[in-house]
C-alpha cells in the first residue's frame, strides 16, 4: 500500500484527466460527484467507490451543490490487483456501491490510524484493513449475484465466483477454460458468456492476468529463477511464459525484476 488520505472537496472541485502508474481507489463518504473514464461518465454518491487503474486516463469532479467527501488509497496492482478483479472491479467495471457504507467508513478510519504510525506494525495494520476492505467487496459481489433474476442466471453468477476461487487455488496447474466450466458444472460456451458478462473479461484472459500478477509478485519479492516462477504459475514453456509476461507488463521478466529492484 502506497498511501491513503481524506479530502473534503469544495464545490465543483475536480481532478484530471490524468493517470497514475498504480491503482487509486476512492470511497465516497458523503455528497456526490461525477467520475469519467474510458468515454463513460458515472454519477456517484455516498457509499459508492470508484477505481482509477494504472495508465488509464480518468477525471472526477465534485457536485456543485453537494460536493463529495471521499477517502482514497493507492496501492500496487501487482500485489493487490487480483482482489479487485475477483470482486468484479475492472477497467470495464470501475465502480461499486456498498450496502453498508458505515462499515466501510470504519475500515478506512482504522486504515488511517495504522498508516499514521510509521512502523512495521503500523504498516501491517494498515494493510490488514485494506485486506478487510477487499473482503467486503467480495462479500458484496457474492450477495448481489444471489439476488439476480432467474434461477439459471443466479446459479450461473454463483458459478463465476466458484470459478474464480478455483483459479486462485489452482492457477499453478495447466488449467483450461474447459476445466473451469467442468468444475462448476456448466457447458463451456455458456460459462464463458456468463463469466465475461459478470467480470468483463473472458475466463482465459482472467486466468492469464491472474497468473501474470502472481508472477510479478514473485519476481519483485523473491530471488527465485524465472524458469521456476514460470512453472509455479502454470507455464511449462519458459519462452511462452516470457512472451505472455511481456505482453501483459510491457517488459521481459528479467527486465521487470530489475526495474522493481531499482524502486525498492
Amino acid at each position: 500500500m502506497y498511501y491513503c488520505g481524506y479530502h473534503r472537496c469544495s464545490s465543483g472541485h475536480g481532478y484530471g484527466p490524468a493517470m497514475r502508474d498504480h491503482v487509486l481507489l476512492h470511497y465516497i463518504r458523503s455528497g456526490k460527484g461525477k467520475f469519467q473514464v474510458n468515454n463513460t461518465s458515472y454519477e456517484l454518491k455516498n457509499g459508492d467507490c470508484f477505481v482509477l487503474f494504472p495508465n488509464v486516463p480518468g477525471a472526477y469532479r465534485a457536485d456543485e451543490d453537494e460536493p463529495w467527501q471521499y477517502v482514497w488509497v493507492g496501492f500496487d496492482p501487482e500485489a493487490f490487483g487480483a482482489y479487485l478483479t475477483a470482486a468484479g472491479l475492472t477497467e470495464e467495471h470501475p465502480t461499486y456501491s456498498f450496502r453498508e457504507p458505515g462499515r466501510i467508513s470504519d475500515l478506512f478510519e482504522r486504515m488511517f490510524e495504522g498508516t499514521s504510525d510509521e512502523s512495521f506494525i503500523g504498516e501491517a495494520d494498515g494493510i490488514g484493513h485494506l485486506f478487510r476492505f477487499f473482503a467486503c467487496l467480495m462479500e458484496g459481489t457474492s450477495q448481489s449475484s444471489v439476488a439476480l433474476g432467474s434461477l439459471s442466471k443466479r446459479d450461473a453468477d454463483e458459478s463465476v465466483q466458484q470459478a474464480i476461487r478455483f483459479i486462485r487455488s489452482n492457477y499453478s496447474r495447466p488449467l483450461t477454460v474447459a476445466d473451469l466450466a467442468s468444475h462448476v458444472g456448466l457447458e463451456r460456451s455458456y460459462f464463458s458468456k456468463r463469466f465475461r458478462a459478470r467480470i468483463g473479461k473472458s475466463p482465459h484472459d482472467f486466468l492469464t492476468r491472474y497468473r501474470m500478477e502472481q508472477a510479478a509478485r514473485m519476481l519483485i519479492h523473491t530471488r527465485v529463477p524465472v524458469g521456476t516462477i514460470a512453472a509455479s504459475v502454470g507455464f511449462g514453456d519458459l519462452s511462452y511464459f516470457s512472451k505472455a509476461f511481456r505482453k501483459h507488463h510491457g517488459a521481459s521478466p528479467g527486465a521487470f525484476r530489475e526495474q522493481h529492484r531499482e524502486r525498492h
